[in-house]
This record gives structure tokens, sequence and C-alpha cells, in this order.
């Protein structure tokens, strides 16, 4: 897994490449969510475009840090999940509680 972190108008943008499963790719992108709680401000955009898969675990970490960003104001934005992850996020109802967008552009420009 890999994640480049970039701050794009007040927003805090994270890419993800790779899959986020159970073991160090679900612990590693915690690990980024909670440097990112902790240490900058502003909502979150994670960017799905390049996320091949994500199981319960992955999930589970984005439930989890969703109630933790908006305990501090803050919002957990995601970018253009594959058909699969968007089918999953709606079947669980996910879709309702995260912000999903098809690019960042349209995500930033929607929260400024």
């Amino acid at each position: 897994m890999i994640v480049e972190k970039r701050q794009l108008n007040g927003h805090t943008l994270l890419t993800v490449e790779g899959v986020v499963k159970l073991g160090e790719s679900a612990a590693f992108f915690a690990q980024t969510l909670e440097r990112i709680l902790t240490q900058d401000s502003g909502d979150v955009v994670v960017d799905f475009t390049k996320i091949d898969y994500i199981d319960s675990t992955g999930i589970g970490e984005m439930v989890g840090y969703l109630g933790r960003f908006r305990d501090s104001q803050r919002r957990l934005i995601l970018v253009n999940p594959s058909d699969r992850i968007r089918r999953l996020l709606e079947i669980s109802r996910l879709d309702q509680l995260f912000p999903i967008f098809d690019s960042v552009d349209e995500a930033v420009a929607a929260n400024d």
C-alpha cells in the first residue's frame, strides 16, 4: 500500500494505492488517519481511484475514524471508489454517512 499526502485548499488529500485489508495495510491506513487527525486540520479527502480492494477491516477503520473526525468537526470524504467498493458502501448504507464524489475537484469545490 502506498499513501501520498498533500494539502489542497485547506483539505488534506490522501491518494491511496493498493489494497486495504486485515494486517499491515489496514494498520498503516489507520496510523495515517490518526496522524492526520492529530497533526492536521480541515477535512480529509481520500482518493480511492487506485484502491484495488478493501475488506471489512479497512471499512471498519474508516467508519471508526469517521466518528472521530466528526467529533473534531471535520469530515472524511471519499473520492472515486470503484464500482465494487461503491456497491459495498451502498449495501452497508455507509454511502449515507460518507460524502462520496467522483473526483477530487468536485469534493474540494463542494466543501469550500
